[in-house]
């Protein structure tokens, strides 16, 4: 034992001072106490002081107590278990499952160790490589199942050797069947101790049908043909002229594609289905199987398909078609996130004005919602719409964007009014005042700072003052703004010129003027270099907010699977861009996962990704089967959602499908590894590798433990000080001193 100081050297002197100086200065204070305390009292009144100032003084000299302990560790062999679902598969009709081997296994290992001359430890553990290390007992193991999904077994070496680095390994063994998600080692992969991969299951595997491969696009268009090609496998089974494969796609328990080939080693077939309506198609490819099949899992395989519209559809209803009309459908046709059809009067009713064939408007809310994403009233509508607008603003109020164009398409005069339902969406009051025929200039109102639609005009990177090139404005309507309006351009305190509103789940931007081609033919001041001019850039954005609202910018999911199987972390990606194209940055970023007929949501944090601006990474663990949405949220005043994505997961399908042992996967990652591969099915393997583990050497490995102490650092030293002075009080007041 040694005992060492902590106070540096110098400072002794300083503190031997202190307890001399505090040790006579009680003496000398006791000694001219009144009343004058007896020489026995005084002298243990001035101990009491001198020893809780000693403690004091080596309280702050910090003592060490160091002793030293001779141990020895004893050698240690980790045996790990594959953890997934493969590993309950059982080779045989009426045998146990890969598991139970296992595990009988292990416990033949701990006997062969445990009759040696030295007592080797032996560490069993559970484990994929995915997930944690578990520590497990073989005699509670029998009795339990595999958990996990998925092996990755390089990893789950380096797991071992990394629990196990406070002790002296001689040797790892591995139980697996040999199906790894990687090959290639990892950094703690590598160490001194042997290696053993012991493989599981039959190399060779029953007669088998399985689905070997499945190919499909992850988003197909409504109405577009959906190819998926099929790819069959089948072992050991000799076919016959007679046999065939049946392949069938089902959606929703219905057959909806099928067909058969003969049998062969391997078989493709391309299975074609026309999806009819939008949303997460979840299919499910099966093909027939082998007479007295064991393993019929194999035979399904399951996929999701993103099924969308076609590009966001703009209906632009046109009275009276101008120069406005054909301006705003050159707009669309720019931007290739938008399909714009123009619809106008025709000889015997409304027409579509590219193929001059007729058109009635929808009857129902539901049916407007159904064919348009956005629509486009350049005037009031008048006979394009027999209802009154009945239906379209119910539309609206469900969630389908509406751009009025003010004015009377016809004429510069006095416009005519509104239909009563849909004057009640207009964020502002028309008023009944013929337009104004001067110019007017334009500057940006409260709303407009920072809204998407004037993204590149009056704010974002690059942009000149003002409103970067916006000329003014004639042939003004007056209106007056309702409260829930949002101002973006006005002319005055009277003229608004560009306003929106949220009508429900809707949205309504308004826009109190007509030539719109102007906009499009002012010329730029010279000082004004842009890559667009800001005249059609604000057409654009016009039609790009009413259709899509923020979505055309704002948060996307980027690269998300559709499918994901059971026990499979989800990667997920997060671009946020606002209107312009711009990315957005400095903002944290989540993803909330729930299901979606409700339930208690979880929220994963993203990480920016510093070598994309706007771009926000993370992972989402493992989560159930059944479907999930997922939504992307950026903080903020207000908060902003991203458009949300479902997913499926599906039961672990690769498990099931790993029949046999992976012989050549054992064999690679062992190479890789500096290990051997043996064969747990062999007698000759299995007794061999127990023969190698008794030849390990077992000598225990001599240790030294260093215990270190303070104990002048903890509270009984300090409450040893208090009592001292504590008795030192009592005494002064038994015999009245002062």
């Amino acid at each position: 034992m040694d005992l060492q100081w902590l106070m540096p050297a110098w400072a002794w002197p300083v503190l031997a001072g202190i307890a001399v100086v505090s040790v006579w200065w009680a003496h000398r204070c006791y000694a001219g106490a009144v009343p004058a305390p007896t020489p026995r009292v005084r002298r243990l009144l001035v101990a009491l002081r001198a020893a809780a100032v000693v403690l004091a003084v080596i309280a702050l000299a910090r003592p060490l107590l160091i002793r030293w302990q001779q141990t020895a560790a004893p050698a240690t062999v980790a045996v790990v278990v594959e953890d997934s679902g493969s590993m309950a598969l059982a080779d045989e009709a009426d045998g146990p499952s890969r598991w139970r081997r296992a595990w009988t296994l292990v416990a033949s290992i701990d006997s062969t160790l445990a009759a040696g001359d030295e007592a080797v430890r032996v560490a069993t553990f559970r484990g994929n490589g995915l997930g944690d290390l578990v520590a497990q007992a073989p005699a509670t193991a029998l009795a339990d199942t595999p958990r996990a999904v998925g092996t990755d077994l390089p990893a789950l070496v380096a797991q071992v050797r990394q629990r196990m680095l406070a002790s002296p390994l001689r040797g790892v063994v591995v139980l697996a069947d040999g199906h790894s998600r990687s090959e290639r080692p990892s950094a703690l992969a590598g160490g001194a101790d042997r290696l053993w991969f012991l493989g599981l299951g039959d190399p060779e595997g029953p007669a088998d049908r399985h689905v070997a491969d499945l190919r499909a696009p992850d988003a197909v268009l409504r109405g577009e043909p959906l190819t998926v090609e099929v790819a069959v496998g089948q072992r050991w089974q000799a076919a016959s002229p007679a046999d065939s494969v049946r392949v069938q796609l089902r959606h929703r328990g219905a057959v909806v594609a099928e067909a058969t080939a003969p049998a062969a080693d391997l078989v493709r077939r391309e299975l074609v289905w026309t999806p009819s309506e939008v949303g997460l198609a979840v299919l499910e490819v099966s093909v027939s199987p082998l007479d007295n099949e064991r393993f019929q899992a194999n035979n399904t395989a399951t996929l999701a398909v993103d099924v969308r519209k076609e590009r966001s559809q703009v209906l632009l209803l046109a009275p009276r078609p101008g120069w406005d009309v054909r301006f705003l459908a050159q707009a669309a046709a720019r931007e290739p996130r938008l399909a714009l059809r123009v619809v106008r009067p025709g000889p015997e009713g409304p027409v579509l004005a590219d193929s001059l064939s007729s058109w009635s408007a929808p009857v129902t809310a539901g049916a407007w919602r159904d064919a348009w994403d956005a629509v486009v009233l350049a005037g009031p509508p008048g006979g394009l719409l027999p209802d009154g607008g009945r239906s379209l603003a119910a539309a609206v109020r469900e969630g389908l964007g509406l751009l009025v164009i003010a004015g009377d398409p016809g004429t510069d005069q006095r416009p005519r009014a509104w239909p009563e339902d849909l004057a009640t969406l207009l964020p502002v009051a028309p008023a009944a005042a013929a337009p104004a025929a001067a110019e007017v200039p334009v500057t940006a109102g409260p709303g407009g700072a920072r809204h998407p639609i004037l993204a590149g005009i009056t704010h974002g990177p690059g942009t000149p003052p003002g409103l970067g090139g916006l000329p003014p404005l004639r042939r003004l309507q007056a209106a007056r703004p309702r409260p829930a309006a949002e101002i973006l351009l006005a002319a005055g305190a009277e003229r608004p010129v560009l306003a929106t509103a949220a009508r429900d789940a809707g949205r309504v931007l308004w826009f109190g003027g007509r030539r719109l081609w102007e906009l499009a033919f002012w010329q730029l001041p010279s000082r004004l270099d842009q890559a667009e001019h800001p005249g059609r850039r604000l057409l654009r954005q016009m039609l790009l907010w009413t259709a899509l609202g923020d979505q055309a910018g704002g948060l996307v999911l980027q690269g998300q699977k559709l499918a994901y199987e059971e026990g499979e972390p989800l990667p997920v990606a997060v671009r946020w861009r606002d209107l312009r194209g711009e990315p957005v940055t400095g903002r944290p970023v989540s993803v909330t996962v729930a299901r979606p007929d409700g339930g208690d949501p979880r929220v994963h944090s993203l990480q920016p990704d510093p070598a994309r601006p706007g771009l926000s990474r993370g992972e989402v663990p493992p989560l159930p089967p059944g479907r999930w949405r997922l939504t992307p949220r950026g903080e903020g005043d207000p908060p902003t959602e991203g458009e949300p994505r479902d997913i499926v997961v599906t039961a672990a399908e690769r498990e099931r499908a790993q029949v046999r042992q992976d012989r050549r996967m054992l064999r690679l990652v062992a190479a890789r590894l500096g290990g051997e591969a043996l064969d747990g099915g062999r007698p000759d393997h299995r007794q061999a590798l127990l023969a190698d583990l008794a030849a390990l050497d077992a000598s225990p490995e001599p240790r030294t433990r260093q215990d270190r102490h303070e104990p002048a650092a903890g509270w009984p030293w300090f409450a040893l000080a208090v009592g001292f002075l504590g008795a030192e009080w009592l005494l002064r007041r038994r015999y009245g001193l002062l």
